[in-house]
């Protein structure tokens, strides 16, 4: 007779901690591929799996508790979930080293017990994506590897440049002068052969 008391009383123990387990509310995070930035979940944007965090803090700015979107069991529907909260205003705080967040990253909301679940969705892009901070190596003065930066270095650039025109000019100028002398010897030369020839066959 004492034995099935026992019994009973496991039972019921048993059912009132299950049912207290069931007691709660729940808050949910929803993360998706932003592609086009818009901050609201579009249709043919796909939900995120991973490389994302979320952490769970109380009213007094507390984490509570922090969950990977790698490791939740609802990864493949892009979800975050924490249950069983006793009733009162949380605040979730979404981090991820992969992409760069379109829309809120800390959401407070007021949960409730035996509530519909609240759910809360965040969009993010790819580090690199369109409309996301990229980086890009800086193109230098001609798109070589000049770079001006202070008013020195341009007036020393400047100069230099005007230094190259100069020796350019010269050795093209010097060129001509020297190409234009030999050819006027050359030519002196054939025509006082012609003239001596011609002096030649007249005598």
């Amino acid at each position: 007779m004492m034995r099935r008391w026992i019994i009973l009383g496991l039972l019921v123990l048993g059912v009132g901690k299950a049912a207290a387990q069931n007691d709660g509310g729940q808050f949910w995070v929803r993360l998706f591929d932003d592609r086009n930035g818009s901050g609201v979940r579009d249709a043919g944007e796909m939900l995120l799996t991973g490389g994302a965090a979320v952490s769970l803090l109380n009213s007094d700015n507390v984490v509570m508790a922090t969950a990977l979107l790698d490791e939740s069991p609802n990864a493949a529907q892009g979800l975050i979930g924490f249950q069983y909260l006793p009733p009162g205003e949380y605040t979730v705080v979404i981090t991820s080293p992969d992409f760069t967040a379109t829309t809120e990253q800390r959401f407070t909301r007021l949960i409730e017990s035996d509530a519909t679940p609240t759910v809360v969705e965040f969009g993010a892009q790819p580090l690199g994506a369109a409309g996301s901070p990229t980086t890009s190596a800086p193109r230098g003065l001609f798109g070589l590897p000049i770079f001006l930066g202070e008013r020195e270095q341009v007036a020393r650039v400047a100069l230099a440049l005007l230094g190259a025109l100069v020796v350019v000019g010269l050795m093209t100028l010097l060129g001509t002068l020297v190409y234009g002398l030999a050819i006027r010897r050359r030519q002196r030369a054939e025509w006082q052969a012609l003239r001596e020839g011609q002096l030649m066959g007249a005598e």
